[in-house]
């Protein structure tokens, strides 16, 4: 498949909703995530594999989830530790509390 045509399949898809796994890319008319499948795909999983695993997905879901994940790749979050970065935390008997 060309390139135009799996962007076009891709964008006829794939749907974000904020109500549907609070808006992670899915396939249409599914909960199934759009980077779990590319992500199965590219480790080199066996298709029928794949499909056995989902049996509401079929080929060319596979195909779309791969050219989506491809053209918009996932970012990465960074994670705080703490909402205080510069706050220290003291142990008072069980409690944690922190120092002023």
């Amino acid at each position: 498949m060309n390139q135009r045509r799996l962007a076009n399949l891709a964008r006829d898809l794939v749907t974000t909703d904020p109500e549907i796994l609070g808006g992670i890319p899915v396939i249409k008319g599914t909960r199934v995530p759009v980077y779990d499948l590319a992500a199965s795909v590219q480790e080199g999983i066996p298709r029928d594999r794949i499909l056995a695993s989902y049996p509401t997905i079929n080929e060319h879901h596979l195909d779309a989830a791969v050219a989506f994940a491809e053209a918009n790749p996932l970012q990465r979050r960074t994670r705080r530790l703490s909402p205080w970065p510069s706050a220290t935390l003291v142990k008072s008997g069980q409690m944690s509390r922190r120092k002023r």
